[in-house]
């Protein structure tokens, strides 16, 4: 009897660490290889067994780290120049607010607008259920309340044509866009084509330009500012670009001091009227050989404005300005 009850324990005790080492492997096979998933990584295991990924996974131009889930369909800009970037390189269809102020191409007049560049209506932003939305950074506030609500955010802010390219690029990674590289290879190459125009002129034939921002108080564009890049691609050396602020107040003491040989004026929200007559009768400018000369030109202020596709054109604007025996 004795020999029987010990036969059976033996054999309950081999099915019990049977079935407790079927359990574990089938624990072992189930738990991620780390303490964030599998093989260490976030990613979380589809049905087959897989590891499932992101759509995107980026930094954007204010170093935060952006997870984009899924190929976004619903974008919305908070700013005209990322409004630009994005119609260039093909997401028109997929954009579906804008700001007050995005009124380039045509097509952003048709799109639900948001509000101010400043102050975007955030009520009306949830109600677009955006996918994405591309910021810039001015927008601290808004993208903290984005992200609460778990919408993904990419913050855009070139400062240099260079920056531009990378920003175009950045929306390009996140949103699957496929015209970025074909854009940017077409203003390289104009921007190339300007370059060997102006690379046959020598530093005393480069022109002091005085670029006006805003006329009271008076104020101009700084020598780190978008605007004074594109005046040197042009062939133009911006009078103040010794000066770090990127829109400094100036006196007309200054002005007159740094004796420009040609004035360039914005015009601002597409308004085309300009009256050189106003800067020709101001008092003591008479001094001023762009002055002395009537060297006083008007260019579109959004072109050279906003960092974005438009760069290209401002600069072949003001080229032939500022250098008209070397162009047609």
């Amino acid at each position: 009897m004795q020999k029987v009850s010990r036969v059976f324990f033996i054999l309950a005790l081999g099915l019990l660490l049977f079935f407790a080492a079927g359990c574990g492997n089938a624990n072992d096979a189930n738990e991620p290889n780390g303490p964030n998933g599998a093989n260490g990584s976030n990613g979380i295991d589809d049905a087959n067994g897989s590891e499932s990924q992101s759509f995107a996974e980026l930094t954007d131009q204010m170093g935060r780290n952006v997870v984009i889930e899924a190929k976004p369909e619903r974008i919305v800009s908070l700013s005209p120049s990322n409004t630009e970037m994005a119609f260039s390189i093909g997401l028109g269809s997929r954009i579906v607010g804008v700001t007050d102020f995005c009124d380039y191409p045509a097509e952003a007049l048709e799109v639900e607008k948001i509000g101010g560049f400043s102050d975007p209506n955030m009520e009306i932003v949830y109600s677009l259920t955006p996918d994405l939305v591309l910021a810039g950074n001015a927008h601290e506030e808004q993208v903290n309340k984005l992200e609460e609500l778990g919408i993904p955010v990419l913050v855009l802010a070139p400062e240099s044509v260079e920056e531009v390219f990378a920003a175009m690029n950045l929306i390009a990674e996140a949103t699957g866009a496929s015209e970025a590289d074909k854009v940017i290879t077409e203003i390289t190459d104009r921007l190339a084509l300007l370059e060997e125009k102006i690379s046959t002129l020598s530093s005393q034939d480069r022109v002091q330009v005085y670029y006006e921002v805003y006329s009271d108080p008076l104020m101009t564009a700084g020598g780190k500012t978008l605007i004074s890049e594109v005046i040197s691609i042009a062939g133009g050396d911006n009078i103040f670009t010794d000066v770090a602020e990127m829109y400094p107040q100036i006196s007309e003491e200054t002005i007159i001091e740094r004796d420009p040989s040609v004035i360039v004026i914005p015009n601002y929200h597409g308004f085309e009227g300009f009256d050189m007559e106003v800067i020709l009768d101001r008092p003591l400018w008479n001094e001023i050989n762009a002055v002395k000369n009537e060297r006083v030109f008007n260019i579109n202020a959004d072109a050279i404005s906003r960092p974005g596709p438009r760069l290209i054109e401002a600069a072949e604007t003001l080229a032939p300005i500022f250098h008209p025996e070397l162009f047609d």
